[in-house]
């Protein structure tokens, strides 16, 4: 929580104040009488010196603790290495320090003092009623549809208006205009793709922000939404001084003290909410929680974290009395569901459903056409796209694989020039010449289909790709450079890429048949608003069945939402809640926790009556059943002293699978039993790693410690190595192994690689293994993974040798999209890991996994990594630098454009000496702008650095407050 600086600053000068009128008391003799005469009838002046410095630092620990405005305070911050001392006035206006910012805080507290609003009680110094302070309530308006009516600061509306949105729609205007959702209860808020549902939630979380003192948790599914919604957030927030941090991805998790906003993917939030609610600082730091695309609650592999999320959050606001800044506020952002308001109906929240849609949007089956079909066009999509681009209008074209995404690239790009009756405008030509150099000059180097199809404004976009190509291809798409992309489902799903037509090539997704929820994201991407007018969606039909399913799709409805917290997720969420203490005895668990699952509101939904508050006796089962496979598994411990007097015996059903035999009989355990989660419990929480997964960590971590091979880094680099779904070339892979030294294959030995079990699989042998098991399949996955895992991870060492992904992927026959990702799993697995060892105090184990997390982040020897933190900077970059003398972030950040551009020039110099004059021109200006974003990026590092050490000595004094605080008031 920010200091009150301003609070604080107030105190000091009346302090000083005082002692200057005695000190110029004494130099004039005024003693006895006289004295008395001249002083103030003020009750400061009568405290003696311990007594007026205990009063001082009582009213410091009072600011410290008070739920404060954003608006109107004093703020530091670094910029260019230097910190700097800003003053962020009550109508949101920033002023460097100096005479202007004191007379506007003189000013400021005088005003807020005039309306009862004093920043140093806790009780009243939040702002209940902003429209009725200035500025805002000489600028409110008398319209609803103006952004200033909902007192947002005149800065952040000026961002907007940059980005295009001047004005409300009528159906936001009427969801803001509810008094409860403005005092803080929570909302739920449906509407199709592109309906401003993210601006509602930003005006909400600015009145939090601003007028409460609170931070805001914004959560989304995908890294690409994340980062394009920090920086779209920090040119807004940014405005009034509100700081934004992502964290997702390789980033630390850590919310620091100074930042306000944090963007999180789902994982990252969970991690986050359980260091939270750790330190019992959930409710005192966050004021509103929003989860944009909140229907993915039902996604089977994702969508029970997102649940177990919002349980804790609501189980901690159940136990917390409400803060002066008042409860927690969970907005939540959704597409149409059918039944939409059992969400509402879970949260306690407010529900509003829009059906409008600012851009309209057309839909219409395209049949084939013997006039449209040429011999390699077989479905007639080139006269398709080319009835956009004719126009000047983009185009997404999405196909149901990545082979066939690559194919449609290369179609296009031979056919739609033919069809063109001139060559492209130069500047379209230039732009995409210098995005056929910055793909060229990316980590993984330039692809040869992109090299063909860039040049004719076409590309291909899918997971295949890594992030900084798939990063380029949508910049240069947004900007019109690229007027066609050919894409898989997942980018429908991902960033905001608007087009006017989107074609829909199949009717598959995969292998699997395309859903509702996916057709709704296809087509919701064309016709985005402030962008275009109107939308259209086209679905290719090659046979009356085709026709049939698209037609049916156009109307159908999303399957209803339904819970995933069930299994081994509900084992996590039972572990969970009871390590993090919101959950102590079997009554609460039987009780609140049983009630707070979406599960138990489906059951209420289906019942006669309503009011039924009884826990379903097949959810008791299965709750009963988790908790039985916990104990088993020494993850939780239950009280025994309350089982004594409850001999009976319950037969409770478990699952395959799930929770380990499928029959157990466990004795009934007294609803005053105490629940308490064991170490190694603790460790599993912590750590973020799932049960069973953990469990099996812990195996491998308990063997390696008997014996880990240090002779190479193999050993480490398996240990955190994930399960994955790459499926290794097994003639490449015995190859591979027959070449790898003796310590590697020692390693291999170690962790249960064959040789003969490679040869067998390089021969196609797919049969029964020799160990005489019972259920000889689930012996051969457990097998076939580990061997599947040492794979990944001898890829895995190959890249942090700062071998080139492209010469990677050739020689394990892999995708670099795949290869980056499995490195960046590994980064995270890698910190899980080590948590779980700093859980089990196994500091030297962590220790290693400490060192070796940043290498599988980056990909880099240890030499190296400084400069890999830097935007721009992978490996070989790194490399050029520190030949160049350029050792550190710190010597970048001093650093001439001019060293750097000329270390990166290396890289490239017998190259630019071959090409063509305008190549060569292109080429100097991407490694130009190349050191300009480095050295941009090396001062940002520095700046991030000293405000983070300013963050944490921050936060270590407002920790010390609040336990001066505890031990005076117990």
């Amino acid at each position: 929580m920010l200091l009150r600086r301003w609070a604080l600053s107030s105190c000091r000068r009346t302090w000083r104040t005082d002692l200057e009128r005695k000190r110029k008391r004494q130099r004039a003799g005024l003693t006895g009488d006289a004295e008395r005469k001249r002083q103030r009838p003020a009750k400061r002046s009568r405290l003696t010196g311990p007594e007026r410095a205990a009063f001082r630092r009582r009213r410091q620990q009072l600011a410290k603790r008070a739920v404060c405005r954003r608006v109107g305070l004093w703020r530091s911050r670094t910029v260019d290495g230097e910190q700097q001392v800003v003053y962020i006035t009550l109508g949101g206006e920033v002023l460097k320090k100096g005479s202007r910012a004191f007379r506007a805080a003189t000013a400021d507290q005088r005003y807020l003092k005039a309306c009862g609003i004093a920043s140093f009680r806790p009780t009243s110094s939040s702002i209940e009623v902003p429209e009725e302070i200035e500025p805002y309530a000489s600028r409110r308006g008398e319209s609803p549809l103006e952004l200033s009516y909902w007192c947002i600061p005149e800065s952040v509306e000026a961002c907007y208006r940059d980005a295009g949105i001047c004005r409300l729609h009528a159906w936001q205007a009427e969801c803001l205009n509810n008094s409860e959702v403005l005092a803080g209860r929570s909302l739920v808020y449906v509407a199709p793709t592109s309906a401003g549902k993210s601006l509602v939630s930003e005006v909400l979380m600015l009145r939090q922000l601003l007028f409460r003192g609170r931070r805001a948790l914004v959560i989304l599914p995908y890294v690409s939404i994340c980062e394009e919604r920090v920086r779209q957030l920090r040119g807004s927030c940014g405005a009034v001084g509100l700081r934004v941090e992502g964290l997702y991805s390789s980033s630390d998790g850590k919310w620091h003290a100074g930042a306000d906003v944090a963007v999180c993917t789902i994982e990252k939030a969970s991690a986050l909410l359980n260091r939270l609610l750790e330190d019992d600082a959930l409710l005192r730091d966050i004021g509103v929680v929003i989860v944009d695309e909140m229907h993915l609650l039902a996604e089977e592999h994702r969508g029970y974290l997102l649940e177990l999320i919002l349980i804790k959050s609501r189980l901690s606001a159940t136990m917390t009395a409400p803060t002066a800044g008042g409860g927690l506020q969970i907005i939540g952002l959704s597409a149409t569901l059918p039944n939409v308001n059992l969400l509402a109906d879970w949260l306690g929240a407010k529900l509003y459903i829009c059906h409008d849609r600012p851009v309209p949007l057309t839909m219409s089956v395209a049949k084939n056409s013997a006039s449209r079909v040429s011999q390699r066009d077989s479905d007639g999509l080139v006269p398709l796209v080319w009835e956009c681009v004719a126009s000047g209008q983009s185009v997404l074209t999405f196909c149901a694989t990545k082979d066939w995404c690559e194919k449609a690239a290369s179609l296009l790009a031979e056919e739609l020039p033919k069809l063109a009756k001139g060559p492209p405008s130069e500047e379209a030509q230039n732009g995409r010449l210098r995005l056929v150099e910055e793909l060229k000059q990316a980590p993984s180097g330039l692809c040869p289909v992109l090299a063909a199809t860039v040049p004719r404004g076409v590309a291909y976009h899918h997971a295949g790709l890594t992030v900084e190509e798939r990063n380029l291809l949508e910049d240069a798409y947004r900007k019109g450079v690229l007027c066609c992309l050919c894409a898989t489902s997942t980018l429908a799903a991902g960033v905001n890429l608007p087009a006017r037509r989107v074609i829909i090539r199949s009717m598959k997704v995969g292998s699997a048949s395309l859903d509702a929820i996916r057709f709704r994201q296809m087509a919701g991407r064309a016709g985005r608003v402030g962008l275009d007018t109107k939308g259209e969606c086209v679905v290719m039909a090659r046979t009356a069945r085709d026709i049939e399913e698209a037609e049916s799709l156009f109307s159908a409805e999303m399957q209803p939402l339904k819970s995933s917290l069930t299994g081994q997720r509900l084992v996590r969420a039972i572990l969970e809640v009871v390590s993090l203490g919101l959950i102590r005895t079997m009554a609460d668990l039987e009780g609140g926790f049983a009630r707070s699952l979406l599960r138990f509101h489906e059951e209420k939904q289906g019942r006669l009556s309503q009011m039924d508050e009884d826990v379903p006796r097949d959810l008791l089962q299965d709750i009963r059943g988790a908790l039985s496979y916990l104990k088993a598994q020494k993850l939780v411990r239950v009280d025994e002293m309350a089982n004594e007097a409850s001999p009976n015996r319950l037969q409770v059903p478990g699952e395959s699978g799930d929770y380990g035999s499928s029959q157990s009989i466990e004795p009934v355990i007294s609803p005053e039993a105490m629940l308490m989660a064991t170490p190694l419990g603790d460790g599993v929480v912590h750590s973020a790693l799932r049960p069973a997964e953990a469990l099996s960590v812990f195996e491998d971590l308990q063997r390696a410690r008997q014996g880990l091979c240090l002779d190479s880094d193999l050993h480490l680099i398996f240990l955190v190595t994930p399960a994955t779904s790459m499926e290794p070339d097994w003639s490449r892979y015995i190859t591979y192994y027959e070449k790898l030294q003796p310590r590697d294959r020692a390693v291999a030995s170690a962790v249960g690689v064959s040789p003969d079990f490679l040869l067998k699989q390089s021969m196609g042998h797919r049969g029964p293994l020799s160990t005489g098991t019972n259920d000889w399949r689930q012996d051969r996955e457990r097998v076939t993974t580990v061997h599947r895992r040492f794979w990944a991870a001898l890829a895995l060492r190959e890249l942090m040798a700062e071998t080139s992904a492209g010469r990677v992927a050739t020689a394990f026959a892999a995708s670099r999209g795949s290869l980056q990702g499995l490195q960046g799993m590994a980064a995270t697995y890698c910190g899980m890991v080590r948590q779980l060892c700093e859980r089990l105090r196994w500091h030297e184990m962590a220790a290693l996994f400490e060192c070796l997390m940043p290498r599988l982040n980056f990909g880099a020897t240890p030499e190296a990594l400084p400069l890999c933190r830097i935007p721009g900077v992978y490996p070989a970059r790194a490399r050029a630098l520190l030949q160049a003398g350029l050792a550190s972030v710190e010597d970048i950040a001093k650093s001439s454009v001019f060293a750097v551009e000329s270390a990166l020039g290396q890289l490239y110099q017998f190259e630019s000496c071959r090409t063509e004059a305008a190549l060569a021109q292109h080429q100097e200006a991407v490694i130009r702008d190349a050191a300009l974003k480095i050295l941009h990026g090396a001062q940002r590092c520095v700046n991030e650095d000293l405000q983070q050490l300013e963050d944490e000595a921050e936060a270590e004094q407002a920790a010390l407050a609040r336990g001066m605080h505890r031990v005076k008031c117990p």
